[in-house]
């Protein structure tokens, strides 16, 4: 069916010129070269945001961060003090102030709302902004800690001990005494997906007290788990390789288990909560996530069962030294789901200032909140209901009684992926959507005592989004083809002041929204796709599906400059059509959409991907159906493979890069969620493994050898596999190479677009072209990632 003849000469350099434009999209390069993508601030009083506002600076090639003000009342913006000004105030020699690449990473925080600290050249600057005068400086200490509210210790660690440092003397002692390797106090899980990294960075695991009197923190026991050999092939500095052995729970395994301590700072006298142990089944979430203070001396974290089958609200008495189950709930099929993605912290919320708890539960079927009493752990009254979903919960307002939430497919007929703002009472009346557009909107959740503790001048009070008052809300509107753009909303009035935006350049690869049955030819999808830049109707072109099946997470960009979304912008600058969507199995809809693939993992999403495709071949005729093909990583990554063992008809063409293709091998903490107790047929049938015979078409495996997610072994158990089948395929291993290498290495990125390049667009690549990153423009990237609430 193609149209599109192979490339000639004269392609070629058409082709070198859609490289380097497709160079330009991805990832690193978009984030450090487009202001507004990483935008943060929290509020300094009820009317005063404080935000980094973002200016490309054309010299440096790089974002330059400018600390600023919004003023709601006025709806006005202004620069705290001008950077030139900030130059002048420093107290540095010369040739350090004229440094404007050291400008750009310096970090800005406001302590007051007088007083402007500025961390650069290893000190710490605090200025009256008001006055335009220094008021003082220090040298930076350059170990990460988490600094307590009142400002006077910080919490580290060395070896497996907590430490505490007086920062006014900068004496230090040991808060514990009897840690060890594999049951360290205050310190990441090393079966937490990140051993060998953490080793190398290792940070405080913990939470201060509002009154800073208490450190909360856990001591986690990993001596029962296996070891998994992680072998570094070519050290940085040359030799033999070296070998990292991390504990790694898979399916089977022990757990490892984390016990809450309390220790007071001043008498130094430790609790330790021995009687209500965690198994640490959440790797992805941090300890803030899990834990938190309701008051100065209670707390509160949230234990799950090993199949996220049962799952226990638990309140620590620090006064009283008591633990007890304040409420819990259990499902008998399936699991349960306290927010609709892994990463996020769970939708719970604790009210300081009653016996509640605002609870979500899909016991209906769809994800809603509940009223609980804490003391008796009964349900009060529902809050929330209908055939849609609460995805994220953003703040509380105990005094009037009002919560915020952002909620999925409220209007019907339109993609659930978006989410609108909406508020009603504790009490389930006065419902209200506050707002919604044509896009996604995300707003973060706002605590009372918010845990960012990790930088020293960084307020503890200061909320993140929702204003002291709850009149105004800092706000992310997101939509593929308009961009990204934060503004500061008056929710009474729905007015507001725009302080970052990123718009797409007129010469991006366009986008367009489209609607597709499941393959049960009944469930309506939603997905996006990338068009390229130069597209012409008349011509037809290699589509390419990228793909990751969930289950805990959805696919489907909001925007085009989500650092998902810029593998399907660059090859659609290449000259492919490209798609991204959410299909069944995903986290976007009811507990039956999401759950329907429980235990297989791979289906129905694939059929679904499989329909999909079939349909918008037939329904696009710029689309080729001989030409398709797959990309995915980590599960997307199993996904891709296995698509050319099972839909083969199909796809031709596949890249696997870090692909989970066995999940018996794979972390505990992910595959017994989905896998379940019962341990179905199907899982044992999904490895990939089992069908390496029946590979059809082109296939490239990528992995890095340091991949301390999913290890390399899993790509090289499929290779073998392969190898005794009799199947060619191409095999890419990168040495020193993380979880993230097509995200974070050029050479990874560039050798895909090679090969969908000659097996697609069935043309030869061009040659000698190089695509690299900086240190800056990586480290700007996870900035972006990070900050982002999307």
């Amino acid at each position: 069916m193609s149209e599109m003849k192979p490339p000639t000469m004269n392609d070629s350099s058409r082709l070198r010129c859609r490289y380097s434009r497709a160079a330009s999209l991805t990832a690193p390069k978009v984030a450090a070269t487009l202001p507004g993508l990483g935008t943060e601030g929290y509020w300094i009083d009820a009317q005063h945001y404080f935000f980094l506002a973002e200016r490309y600076d054309a010299e440096l090639n790089r974002i330059v961060s400018i600390p600023s003000i919004a003023n709601c009342l006025m709806s006005s913006t202004q620069e705290v003090v001008p950077l030139e000004r900030l130059k002048e105030l420093v107290q540095c020699p010369p040739s350090h102030v004229a440094d404007s690449a050291a400008w750009s990473e310096a970090e800005f925080d406001m302590p007051d709302a007088d007083t402007l600290a500025v961390s650069i050249f290893g000190t710490d600057f605090l200025i009256d902004w008001r006055h335009s005068r220094l008021r003082s400086s220090d040298v930076s200490w350059g170990m990460p800690a988490l600094y307590s509210p009142d400002g006077r210790h910080a919490c580290f660690v060395s070896g497996y001990d907590l430490w505490i440092k007086e920062l006014a003397s900068g004496a230090t002692r040991p808060l514990t005494h009897d840690g060890e390797r594999h049951f360290a106090y205050a310190q990441v899980a090393e079966s937490g997906l990140s051993g060998v990294t953490y080793r190398r960075h290792p940070h405080p695991v913990g939470l201060w007290s509002p009154d800073s009197q208490w450190f909360l923190t856990h001591r986690v026991d990993e001596r029962d788990l296996p070891s998994l050999p992680l072998v570094e092939h070519v050290p940085p500095r040359g030799g033999r390789p070296v070998l990292h052995e991390v504990r790694y729970s898979m399916v089977g395994d022990p757990l490892p288990f984390a016990t809450y301590v309390a220790i007071h700072i001043t008498s130094g006298r430790t609790i330790t909560f021995s009687d209500f142990p965690s198994s640490l089944v959440m790797p992805f979430l941090p300890f803030s996530q899990l834990a938190w203070f309701a008051s100065a001396s209670v707390a509160w974290f949230l234990r799950l069962d090993r199949y996220f089958r049962n799952a226990e609200l638990i309140r620590l008495d620090l006064k009283d030294c008591r633990a007890r189950i304040a409420l819990s709930e259990s499902t008998a099929a399936g699991y349960l789901d306290l927010h609709s993605a892994s990463t996020a912290r769970p939708n719970i919320w604790t009210l300081s200032s009653s016996n509640e708890v605002v609870w979500i539960s899909e016991r209906d079927g769809w994800a809603h909140l509940y009223l609980y009493d804490s003391i008796s752990g009964r349900v009060k009254n529902r809050i929330t209901a209908g055939n849609w979903l609460v995805r994220d919960l953003v703040n509380v307002d105990e005094k009037r009684r009002k919560v915020l939430f952002l909620a999925g497919g409220i209007a019907p007929g339109t993609d659930p992926a978006r989410r609108a703002l909406c508020s009603v009472n504790l009490d389930g009346s006065d419902f209200q959507v506050l707002l919604a557009h044509d896009g996604d909107i995300a707003v973060a959740r706002t605590d009372a005592w918010p845990p960012t503790q990790h930088r020293r001048f960084r307020p503890q009070w200061a909320r993140n989004s929702i204003a002291p008052d709850a009149t105004w809300a800092a706000v992310q509107y997101e939509s593929v083809a308009g961009g990204c753009r934060t503004e500061i909303i008056d929710l009474a009035t729905r007015r507001g002041v725009t302080i970052a935006s990123a718009l797409p350049k007129p010469h991006d690869p366009t986008s367009l929204h489209f609607k597709v049955l499941a393959a049960d030819g009944m469930t309506t999808l939603y997905g996006t796709m990338f068009l390229p830049s130069d597209f012409d109707s008349t011509r037809c072109y290699p589509l390419v599906d990228s793909i990751y099946p969930g289950p805990q997470s959805a696919w489907q960009p909001q925007s085009f400059q989500s650092a998902i979304a810029t593998q399907a912008c660059t090859l659609a600058e290449l000259g492919f059509v490209t798609i991204m969507m959410n299909t069944r199995g995903t986290p976007i809809a009811d507990r039956a959409f999401h759950q329907c693939g429980y235990g297989s993992l791979l289906e129905p999403q694939l059929a679904d991907h499989a329909a999909a495709v079939t349909e918008l071949c037939d329904r696009h005729s710029f689309l080729d159906r001989d030409r398709v093909g797959i990309i995915g990583e980590s599960g997307g990554g199993s996904a891709a493979a296995r698509a050319l063992c099972d839909y083969g008809s199909i796809f031709k063409v596949a890249v696997a890069v870090c692909g989970n293709h066995d999940s018996t091998l794979y972390t505990s903490a992910w595959s017994d969620k989905y896998r379940g107790p019962e341990g179905p047929n199907s899982w044992n049938e999904q490895a990939n493994q089992t069908v390496a015979h029946k590979l059809t078409g082109k296939l490239l495996l990528i992995s890095g050898d340091m991949d301390e997610n999913v290890p390399v072994s899993q790509t090289l158990a499929l290779a073998n596999a392969l190898i005794s089948a009799n199947k060619d395929f191409e095999l890419l291993i990168i040495p020193n190479g993380g979880h993230a290498v097509l995200l974070a290495n050029g050479y990874v990125q560039r050798r895909v677009w090679d090969f969908f390049t000659r097996y697609l667009l069935l043309g030869s690549p061009p040659t000698d072209f190089e695509l690299s990153y900086t240190q800056h423009e990586l480290a700007r990237m996870w900035k972006v990632i990070r900050r982002r609430t999307i």
